[in-house]
């Protein structure tokens, strides 16, 4: 990533929960991981395994939709069971009425123990965030309360079966985030590339169609325009013999949004302004390689 959101960025997404286990082992320090896809016992052996460094202390919580706690959930550090070698287990409803809140609370609690730094990981992050929730200012948030006490944020673009609507969700929340973080090495980048284009294939056709047809001269634009916070029309005009009009550039733009390639600069009324502090153009020449790829034999 670059600009803003690489400077303000901590951890990666990842390809899949091997390389999720080796970045928690090789961050070391405090290590909190809120499973919803695996059991505590799988992830603890799992880290262990990926050494050859490993967390100081690992405070490990299941997020089990068949549990039904509190409307605000303890923090592992005072409601969790400890069973030996510097690990702390507990279990918390999912999703978790406030996620934000919660992780606040948790990495407040272990605050004597984050000088060293350490890592949250969340192994599917759609899980944590309740339906009708703000997916955007969540992802955001919870990104900002691990930065705020100097631990990494990591997760994995691998995909969960858990039925349409909260495969959905999942996939904007990886849509949200992966304008936060930066792909981790090795195959993040096409394993976010290729789930976020089939997302945008069933959830928008008309903008995945445009940004098909018209990836490239949206990266032109991109690169020429002047402006770090321009609308489509600017940056349309911009480009020398255009082939798209401002409307149909901006629904190419929008599905670079969705794929986590550019931001949208704040809450407008009128026409979106692109943050171009968090345009990728190495994003952009991924999805564009997956885009003409794609066989629709």
């Amino acid at each position: 990533m670059s600009g803003e959101v690489l400077e303000r960025s901590v951890g990666a997404i990842h390809a899949d929960g091997a390389s999720l286990a080796r970045a928690a082992a090789a961050a070391g320090g405090v290590h909190l991981a809120l499973l919803a896809d695996r059991s505590v016992d799988e992830w603890h052996h799992a880290v262990e395994a990926a050494g050859p460094s490993s967390p100081s202390r690992s405070y490990l919580v299941g997020v089990d939709e068949t549990v039904r706690g509190d409307a605000v959930a303890t923090s592992p550090a005072s409601g969790g069971r400890p069973i030996g070698g510097g690990v702390v287990v507990d279990t918390v409803e999912a999703p978790l009425p406030d996620p934000v809140e919660y992780l606040h609370t948790a990495l407040t609690d272990l605050d004597d123990d984050l000088d060293a730094g350490g890592t949250v990981v969340v192994d599917d992050i759609g899980a944590l965030v309740p339906e009708g929730a703000d997916v955007n200012a969540t992802v955001s948030e919870l990104v900002d309360v691990a930065a705020s006490t100097g631990v990494q944020f990591h997760t994995t673009a691998a995909a969960h079966d858990r039925g349409v609507d909260a495969d959905d969700r999942s996939d904007a929340v990886l849509s949200a985030l992966s304008r936060r973080l930066p792909a981790a090495a090795g195959d993040a980048e096409r394993a976010i590339t290729e789930r976020l284009i089939a997302h945008l294939r069933r959830s928008d056709p008309t903008n995945f169609g445009y940004l098909r047809q018209h990836w490239r001269e949206a990266r032109r634009g991109l690169t020429a325009v002047e402006m770090s916070y321009p609308q489509s029309k600017q940056i349309h005009a911009s480009i020398p013999d255009p082939e798209t009009t401002p409307r149909t550039l901006g629904a190419a733009l929008q599905g670079l949004v969705t794929l986590g390639a550019l931001d949208v600069w704040g809450d407008t009324v009128a026409a979106n302004r692109y943050d171009l502090t968090r345009y990728d153009p190495a994003r952009v020449d991924a999805i564009g390689s997956s885009l003409d790829a794609l066989d629709d034999g």
